[in-house]
């Protein structure tokens, strides 16, 4: 399955994992904090790759209260639990979720070894470029999720 993004989502049946996602210990403190500050401290990180743009991927990231769905790869990292799916996966596989924290931007990032493909723009510069997240309630949105921009 393509998305008009140029991702592809075919299914690879073949793929095995030979690394994981990792969650930083910065990262995992403001998790546990996130976590249990929403009564939910059982809970597991999702990630996912939510479409490509012209500065690389973006991603997304959420609270996940449920049973791992058929095909998610668990991993757990600093006492947190993380799920991703067998697609995203293989867009992701050796990444690390990481807490950034600077003077005027503080939040999730998640640095992916694996290049996002080159693709042309015509924004003029007008896309995010970074790789931060915010959360914000069960979600943590990252920059460029849900943008128009390529």
């Amino acid at each position: 399955m393509a998305f008009a993004d140029g991702l592809d989502f075919t299914w690879i049946s073949s793929y095995i994992s030979i690394m994981a996602i990792m969650v930083s210990d910065k990262a995992a403190g403001q998790l546990s904090t996130i976590l249990t500050e929403q009564g939910k401290p059982g809970a597991c990180l999702r990630v996912w790759v939510a479409g490509l743009g012209c500065s690389g991927y973006r991603y997304g990231m959420g609270i996940d209260e449920k049973e791992p769905e058929e095909g998610d790869q668990i991993f757990e990292s600093h006492g947190i639990r993380i799920l991703v799916d067998p697609q995203s996966l293989s867009y992701m596989d050796g990444a690390l979720v990481n807490w950034v924290d600077e003077p005027d931007n503080s939040g999730f990032a998640i640095d992916n070894p694996n290049p996002a493909p080159a693709r042309e723009c015509d924004c003029a510069g007008g896309c995010a470029t970074g790789d931060h997240a915010h959360a914000h309630g069960d979600h943590v949105h990252a920059e460029g999720e849900g943008e128009d921009c390529c």
